[in-house]
């Protein structure tokens, strides 16, 4: 009896949406297998996404952006600050359940069936065992795709195994104030252990303001960070989430099943942000499939088109891991050299907030940068 020609994935993020679409594109019969009763919600994301990223996409974002922003004001423990500014637009604030919704109904309009309140409980080769609005069900398919976030039941299945360091915990929530729309701000402390708090403008009086942190309830830390900074508006939103920071998953594959988004860990571990990286390995995911399915090629030639993607994913974790192995005073000094050395020019005109191998390799050809060379070294040797 021949493999049966068809996908279940499951997660009904964007991640798994983009798959699912991609692969039913394709001519492949696509289930996707949604946990929760509505697509889109709860939102645990703090919608930020590089223009360059979205673009490289080719997705058109229309209503869901609420706000265009030019830069970052970053924060150091001691209050060292650095700004990062364009005089264009680098990234968007996104409608995060207006977005999950427009790829849900791209979705459907390819053909693909999503099933809500459905939870995946097991896998056995083909058979992907589901809770379905309360009762059990037998779904067949040749393919599973785990596309069900940090918490992948999918990766559990395929026996790989996480620790708690691979993760931060967040809380964030929607605070009115006075903002500036334009930047993103950063604050580091010891308020977020391993991570650090954020603010993401959402219009000039309303902002997602987040803190994520190693080893510590996320809400003691987020209530720390708004009395030390006085965001003190009225509060909407609250969420908490778990993001992974770990090194991407070299090992994506296992007979058939596959890994891609949070699960996978294609994060960047230097802000937690996964939508970009997550869709771009999502287009690798499912051409993986095609050629699987037209051409008998192993899926796990998916782990190879992730060459590029890990890439930028393995430097986030470096540079993560570097500055989570600083000491406050270190953290500050650090700020001090940068701005000496001329970081904040040089990354107005270098950045790229996807891809830091596109400006770390140039460092070298910049003078002025040269006195950063214990710090780079210290990132490229971990």
């Amino acid at each position: 009896m021949g493999e049966t020609k068809s996908v279940c994935v499951i997660g009904g993020g964007p991640v798994g949406l983009h798959v699912a679409s991609q692969v039913q594109k394709q001519g492949f019969s696509t289930i996707v297998l949604e946990e929760h009763a509505e697509i889109g919600r709860p939102v645990q994301c703090a919608g930020l996404v590089s223009k360059s990223g979205i673009d490289e996409l080719g997705i058109d974002l229309g209503t869901t952006v609420l706000n265009e922003v030019r830069g970052a004001k970053m924060f150091s423990p001691g209050g060292e600050q650095l700004v990062v500014e364009r005089y264009k637009t680098v990234a968007y604030v996104i409608d995060r359940e207006r977005f999950d919704k427009k790829l849900y109904r791209i979705a459907l309009d390819e053909g693909v069936e999503v099933m809500k309140n459905a939870q995946a409980l097991s896998v056995r080769g083909e058979r992907v065992f589901t809770k379905h609005e309360g009762r059990g069900e037998v779904l067949k398919a040749g393919i599973v795709v785990g596309a069900d976030g940090a918490a992948s039941k999918a990766r559990a299945a395929m026996g790989i195994n996480t620790t708690m360091s691979d993760f931060v915990h967040t809380f964030q929530a929607r605070i009115q104030g006075s903002y500036d729309p334009e930047f993103v701000e950063l604050h580091f402390g010891s308020f977020a252990p391993g991570f650090f708090g954020w603010v993401i403008p959402e219009s000039s009086s309303v902002a997602r303001v987040g803190v994520g942190a190693a080893g510590r309830n996320p809400k003691d830390s987020f209530e720390e960070f708004v009395v030390k900074y006085n965001f003190q508006g009225k509060r909407s939103d609250e969420q908490s989430a778990l993001i992974p920071i770990g090194k991407p998953l070299q090992k994506v594959t296992r007979e058939n099943m596959m890994l891609v988004g949070d699960a996978a860990f294609q994060t960047k571990a230097t802000s937690g942000g996964g939508i970009v990286m997550g869709m771009t390995a999502a287009n690798a995911c499912a051409e993986a499939i095609g050629e699987h399915y037209k051409k008998n090629s192993p899926l796990a030639s998916y782990g190879n088109k992730l060459g590029t993607i890990n890439r930028e994913l393995e430097a986030h974790w470096k540079v993560r891991s570097f500055l989570n192995s600083l000491s406050k005073q270190e953290f500050d000094k650090l700020f001090v050299k940068l701005r000496k050395a001329g970081i904040e020019d040089f990354l107005n005109k270098e950045g790229d907030m996807d891809k830091p191998s596109k400006f770390m390799g140039k460092l070298a050809f910049h003078p002025k940068m040269w006195g950063l060379l214990p710090e780079v070294v210290g990132v490229l040797m971990r």
